[in-house]
């Protein structure tokens, strides 16, 4: 019976803390604040698949993350963001994290 009791009391421990995950952030004043849904980077286009709807940058570091500069492939929300890109054209974007845990980019625009 104790061990029942010990099993539960740990159950309901890991849900208690569970609400505190969704908390926002603290900044270093104490105030709340919540994490951003988008983030912004720059970089070069690398290649562009417009059957995948996505795209390979080399981007420079992206602080919000904490990601240093690499060359990866994203997805992006609609083709019109990939019209007329092409490779070496410098951008700025914005992308978002999906269910899946992929990167999305949601917004492009020409250096």
């Amino acid at each position: 019976m104790k061990k029942l009791n010990g099993i539960i009391a740990l159950l309901l421990a890991g849900l208690v803390s569970l609400p505190l995950a969704a908390e926002p952030m603290q900044d270093m004043k104490g105030q709340k604040q919540l994490a951003p849904s988008t983030h912004q980077g720059a970089g070069k286009v690398v290649a562009v698949d417009r059957g995948k709807l996505s795209i390979k940058l080399a981007h420079e570091p992206i602080k919000s993350l904490g990601w240093p500069a690499m060359t990866m492939d994203f997805g992006v929300s609609k083709a019109s963001l990939l019209e007329g890109l092409k490779a070496d054209d410098e951008l700025r974007f914005e992308m978002k994290q999906l269910e899946n845990r992929k990167w999305q980019i949601v917004k492009i625009e020409r250096k």
